[in-house]
């Protein structure tokens, strides 16, 4: 009998019945043999044992005076007393037996809590529930549930790291190559080439480690502060300023347009999702071409809803690898400039903790690449 309440109410009816035996054989005994019966006449002497140890000035009676009217008997009280020694040695052995049976159902608890205190680091192990009592399963089973979810992150966070060292092995093997050849140049020229290509493996180098810790911080929830209204247009115009060197390198014409907007959001997360979605446009773009952000509200099922949306020129992705770019480390065979397939899963991470969906597409004359992230109305915001 696995659950705890079964057992206990089996117990207490075992000593409702054996009480109702014992009543029963007394009643029947009393009838057959009449008034001096064995078990009779066995609790009044109890009873007379357990008044005589009263003080005498508890009884109302003296030689010759009655007692008051209501006032017990010397008998009464002994049957009273008798009363109370039965009652509390039923409730004793009452006692015992619950105690017994509670002990008995929490002892696989007792052998879980050992087996937990003995278990190697890590080691994320359900819990088995069987030896359990049913009253304590569900409180097993959420447990069990944490401890899965505990390891399904664990496991995240070694792939990530796994895939972090992977990714960071290959820029720094470039720079160590490049500062090579550039110290073993002979002319001038060659030195500056070999410092030209060092210089842009270090910063390759730099926006790498930056969107890993940028998904770290966003995996611990670091970036989560208090989320604040701010106009989408003004940040999207401070922070397109930072990329006019990037975008020079490549020809790339940048613009921002659209209309005023207000987003309540998490600032710094707001900076990180526009930040990876012009890095991303650069870079994918085609070389002199152009880049274009825009904001404003979107309008749909009755509401006006911020959103923002970027649009390159390059050779675009294709339907079917749309989904794909936006998990880690995943990069679409299209792209020729490619990065380590950060940027974007740093944006879906973000749009998700606002929720905000995405939406992608062609640019303009089906081509290039657009990226619209759409966030939820607020009553601010309403026509």
């Amino acid at each position: 009998m696995k659950s705890m309440q079964w057992r206990l109410l089996v117990l207490l009816c075992g000593m409702i019945a054996v009480a109702w035996c014992i009543s029963i054989s007394m009643g029947v005994t009393y009838l057959w043999q009449g008034p001096d019966v064995g078990w009779r006449l066995g609790l009044k002497a109890m009873g007379d044992a357990l008044a005589s140890h009263l003080p005498a000035a508890w009884f109302a009676h003296s030689g010759a005076v009655a007692a008051a009217p209501g006032q017990p008997q010397p008998a009464e009280i002994g049957s009273m007393l008798t009363a109370m020694l039965l009652n509390t040695l039923e409730l004793l052995v009452m006692g015992l037996l619950s105690w017994r049976a509670v002990v008995t159902s929490l002892r696989p608890l007792r052998s879980i809590s050992d087996s937990l205190r003995q278990r190697r680091a890590f080691d994320l192990t359900p819990v088995p529930d069987e030896p359990m009592p049913l009253e304590l399963q569900p409180l097993l089973q959420s447990f069990n549930s944490v401890l899965s979810r505990l390891d399904d992150s664990m496991q995240v966070e070694r792939k990530f790291i796994a895939d972090a060292a992977h990714e960071l092995r290959t820029p720094l093997a470039a720079m160590h190559l490049q500062a090579e050849v550039a110290l073993a140049a002979d002319t001038l020229q060659g030195k500056d080439q070999a410092l030209g290509k060092l210089l842009e493996v270090s910063l390759r180098t730099h926006r790498l480690a930056e969107q890993l810790l940028d998904t770290a911080r966003l995996d611990a929830g670091l970036h989560q502060s208090a989320r604040e209204p701010l106009d989408l247009l003004t940040v999207c115009r401070l922070i397109m300023d930072d990329f006019w060197i990037q975008a020079s390198r490549r020809d790339c014409s940048l613009s921002v347009d659209g209309s005023a907007c207000l987003l309540v959001c998490d600032p710094d997360e707001i900076g990180i999702l526009i930040r990876n979605l012009v890095d991303n446009a650069i870079r994918h773009g085609h070389a002199g071409g152009r880049v274009q952000l825009r904001c404003g509200y979107h309008p749909a099922a009755g509401a006006l809803h911020p959103m923002m949306e970027i649009e390159d020129d390059g050779p675009g992705v294709p339907a079917r690898d749309r989904e794909a770019i936006f998990q880690r480390f995943q990069r679409s065979g299209h792209l020729s400039r490619g990065g380590i397939g950060i940027g974007l899963s740093l944006v879906a991470a973000i749009a998700q903790n606002h929720a905000a969906r995405i939406e992608t597409g062609c640019g303009r004359h089906g081509q290039g690449f657009r990226l619209r992230v759409v966030f939820p109305a607020r009553d601010a915001v309403h026509a």
